[in-house]
């Protein structure tokens, strides 16, 4: 000890606690750090583009960001809309198209009955997205594969066109890019793509699937980040206070001071 100094204060032996507020803010930390991985993870599983054209306005105008995946074993259902590429047929380049699946393996599809619909397995389709007139066809979707058209039926080429044309306008499924799960004015911005009904109210088996992966990723992730920025925070403000309890108790000065 130095002359004209105090001696310092007796150094506590006394055992840490546990503390069960600072451990549930460290476990409401890890829980929004692995639900916002976990919703980042479902997002980038998913990929986007922009959409050119009007060819699937309106359910997708043009100037839309589509989200689509496709999962191992995918099965596609009538009424998905999907993106995919069109292969090409006697000196035609192959393109990517964006339409509607209107029949799948071994579907007899046909345009049109007398109010123009289109017509599948003998059951005629009301669709009331659709407008516009196209070509007169008939087709049977070989095993693995989808016959696609725009809900624009007036624009764009798909497979109706390629048929109509003496060609096979039929797409195999390992073309297939993905089933469209959301669409929005941008990849951060999206909503759940509605499924149709159409093809089922018809009597046609195999209703498409609700995708809300995309939207319930994002919705996921930022609520995850949420979360972990309250469990930090909490964390930090418990341990802060802990330590000046125990500085308090083992006699500090400047905390008596104050």
């Amino acid at each position: 000890m130095i002359d004209g100094f105090p001696a310092p204060p007796p150094v506590s032996r006394e055992p840490r606690r546990f503390s069960v507020v600072l451990a549930l803010f460290v476990v409401v930390a890890l829980t929004g750090v692995a639900a916002c991985g976990y919703g980042l993870l479902t997002v980038f599983g998913y990929r986007w583009v922009k959409v050119p054209d009007n060819v699937m306005a309106p359910a997708v105008p043009a100037g839309t960001t589509i989200v689509f995946g496709k999962r191992d074993g995918q099965v596609y259902h009538r009424g998905d809309v999907v993106l995919a590429r069109m292969p090409a047929h006697q000196g035609d380049r192959a393109f990517i198209l964006l339409g509607r699946v209107i029949g799948v393996g071994g579907d007899d599809v046909r345009c049109c009955d007398e109010k123009r619909r289109i017509v599948v397995d003998g059951k005629s389709v009301d669709e009331p997205y659709e407008s516009g007139d196209g070509p007169q066809f008939r087709a049977v979707v070989p095993k693995d594969a989808v016959f696609l058209a725009g809900d624009r039926r007036d624009l764009g080429w798909d497979s109706r066109n390629v048929e109509a044309s003496g060609l096979d306008g039929s797409v195999p499924v390992s073309q297939v890019y993905g089933v469209v799960a959301a669409s929005g004015p941008n990849r951060w911005w999206v909503r759940t793509l509605p499924p149709t009904t159409a093809f089922t109210a018809a009597g046609l088996p195999g209703a498409p699937e609700v995708d809300q992966g995309p939207f319930l990723g994002r919705v996921l992730a930022g609520a995850g980040a949420g979360v972990f920025l309250v469990g930090f925070l909490g964390a930090v403000g418990t341990g802060v206070r802990r330590g000046r309890k125990r500085r308090r108790a083992a006699g500090d000065p400047w905390l008596s001071a104050g």
